[in-house]
């Protein structure tokens, strides 16, 4: 067990299987040591981080092929890169504080983590999230991505790539409709609910509704209810 500090003191704990191999730690000493600073850019997008600690439990067991967003410590099946670390990071507040009422509505998690990444890549000199966006249009109709309807999937398709990478470009759709300043102000009031009001998507459509003063259910329903791929990156 390792332990840093992030903003404002937060303890960071971090329990990483000795049985890793020498490339497999150094690795994920690297990525682990980067968690303060990650907390604090979340913190500059969603408001303050939502617990009392943080940290990550990395086991030796790579062929598991997973990463759970436990409250406080993510668990990571082997040495996890940044992305994932990020996406698991997200989840505290979107997932674990703003958690959904019912399990359809399973985008708000994991759309505004993955969308979460996007943010971080763009922080490190990447691609920005309309660049990122983009690369996920540019795939074709008959792509798997179109065939899921990331806002109501069912229970097969729960966990499906459309509910990732469509749940994410349907923010960055909401972001290039209301407006950067106004979709900011939206991920800080929805990340600022209360820790015991569970969320629906029909919250943060009022919410963004609210915020920008438009009528935003056309764009919802293309993005979020809709299969096969919208004419337009817009929806509307």
């Amino acid at each position: 067990v390792t332990g840093d500090t992030g903003p404002g003191g937060l303890p960071i704990e971090n329990a990483v299987d000795a049985d890793l191999s020498p490339a497999d730690q150094a690795a994920t000493d690297a990525v682990l040591a980067r968690q303060p600073e990650m907390i604090a850019f979340f913190e500059g997008m969603f408001g303050p981080y939502p617990f009392g600690s943080f940290g990550a439990v990395v086991d030796d067991d790579a062929d598991a092929g997973y990463a759970l967003e436990n409250q406080t410590r993510p668990i990571y099946s082997g040495a996890p890169d940044e992305s994932t670390v990020a996406h698991e990071l997200a989840h505290q507040w979107f997932g674990n504080k703003v958690t959904p009422q019912q399990w359809r509505d399973i985008w708000l998690n994991e759309g505004f983590a993955t969308y979460a990444e996007w943010l971080w890549a763009e922080y490190n000199g990447g691609p920005t999230p309309q660049a990122q966006f983009d690369e996920a249009y540019a795939l074709p109709d008959d792509d798997e991505l179109w065939t899921v309807a990331p806002g109501d999937p069912g229970a097969a398709d729960m966990f499906a790539g459309a509910v990732y990478t469509r749940g994410a470009m349907t923010l960055q759709v909401l972001r290039t409709t209301i407006g950067d300043e106004n979709f900011a102000e939206v991920l800080r009031q929805w990340a600022a609910r209360d820790l015991h009001d569970p969320a629906t998507t029909a919250d943060l459509i009022a919410l963004a509704e609210q915020v920008s003063g438009q009528n935003l259910d056309a764009l919802f329903q293309t993005w979020l209810y809709t299969t096969g791929k919208p004419t337009a990156p817009s929806g509307l």
